[in-house]
This record gives C-alpha cells, sequence and structure tokens, in this order.
C-alpha cells in the first residue's frame, strides 16, 4: 500500500456546521502503517493531527470526489 494512500468512508462520519466532523459509528481508518479505530462521537477538525493524519481534512477530500 502506497504510504500516501488513507482509506477512510465519509459516509460513516456526519459533518459539523462549524466544518468538523464527528464519527456516527465504530470504524476504521487505514493506511500503510496501519488500522486507527476511531469510536462514535470523536470529533475531528482541521490542521489538528490524530495519527498523524488530519482526519477533518482527509474527510473534506473524500467528500469532494
Amino acid at each position: 500500500m502506497d504510504p500516501n494512500v488513507v482509506l477512510i468512508k465519509p459516509e460513516q462520519f456526519s459533518k459539523n456546521p462549524d466544518g468538523s466532523w464527528s464519527s456516527k459509528q465504530n470504524t476504521d481508518i487505514q493506511n500503510a502503517f496501519g488500522i486507527y479505530r476511531i469510536n462514535p462521537g470523536m470529533t475531528f477538525r482541521k490542521n489538528q493531527s490524530h495519527w498523524g493524519l488530519d482526519i477533518a481534512a482527509l474527510l473534506d477530500q473524500a467528500e469532494a470526489k
């Protein structure tokens, strides 16, 4: 797997009015370095790193596709 590729499913998150994203259910994010479990209700904001990833930016990119 390309280390720059992150598998994330935006349908498992809801976008909040402030631009942040909240998880709706247990979900996994996968990249070349591992799988990261996200619990329901976790919120992600742009420019905040979780496991070295900007989850909100990744979700914005995935939503735009």
